[in-house]
């Protein structure tokens, strides 16, 4: 969709959302893939504000972009851990402003995931799509964990995530941002670290289950 066809959607959108409220009529459908569960007990982690990049700033420089180094490569669950924190603190970032984001800085060189990731960022920046760190967070605990070879661990995570994705291409009008999405999804993930020169990165992520319904990760 173009710039001037968005203008007049989103014009036309703001003006039938006016008659609605002046009439008096119900709200209109919220724009979501699916509905939400309720919430329950928080996970025993979580992506906080502290933990994901600055606020929106398409004029600071791409060095902004790092929220954490991941820590040294130590072959301890502790230690791994600590480092999937900061490297899945950096991968949420990336949907914040995926114009800016650096996927080799937490990424495995050759890795799914770098193909993968920067597909995805690719589709977001060109449709002008991002979340914001004060819209929604990634909440997820850490189900499993195996060491498959000396530089390969495996990961299982269960994730709630209630980030909200805007369509920022009517942000400098007196649109703003808009709702694109605002789904609560429950996802399983399998995720694979990979060592490189002495530190964990992202090497692969798959999805094994996922729900917008129901919250099935144990409190």
């Amino acid at each position: 969709m173009s710039h001037h066809q968005r203008l007049g959607f989103y014009a036309c959108a703001y003006v039938c959302v006016a008659v609605v409220l002046a009439t008096g009529c119900a709200a209109p459908t919220e724009l979501s893939f699916d509905s939400a569960p309720s919430a329950t007990q928080p996970l025993t982690q979580a992506l906080t504000q502290a933990e994901y990049l600055p606020p929106d700033d398409l004029a600071a420089p791409a060095a902004d972009l790092v929220a954490r180094p991941a820590q040294p490569g130590d072959a301890t669950p502790q230690a791994v851990e600590q480092s999937f924190t900061a490297l899945l603190a950096q991968w949420v970032g990336c949907f914040q402003r995926p114009v800016r984001c650096d996927i080799t800085r937490f990424t495995a060189p050759d890795s799914p995931e770098r193909t993968r990731l920067g597909e995805a960022l690719a589709f977001y920046a060109n449709e002008q799509l991002r979340t914001k760190p004060d819209e929604g967070r990634l909440e997820w605990s850490l189900e499993a964990l195996t060491f498959t070879s000396s530089d390969r661990v495996r990961l299982t995570t269960c994730e709630y995530d209630t980030r909200i994705y805007f369509d920022a291409s009517m942000a400098d009008t007196e649109l703003g941002d808009i709702i694109f999405d605002s789904t609560i999804w429950t996802r399983r993930v399998e995720w694979t670290l990979a060592k490189v020169n002495e530190s964990w990165q992202l090497w692969s992520r798959r999805i094994e289950r996922r729900s917008p319904a129901v919250r099935f990760c144990a409190p």
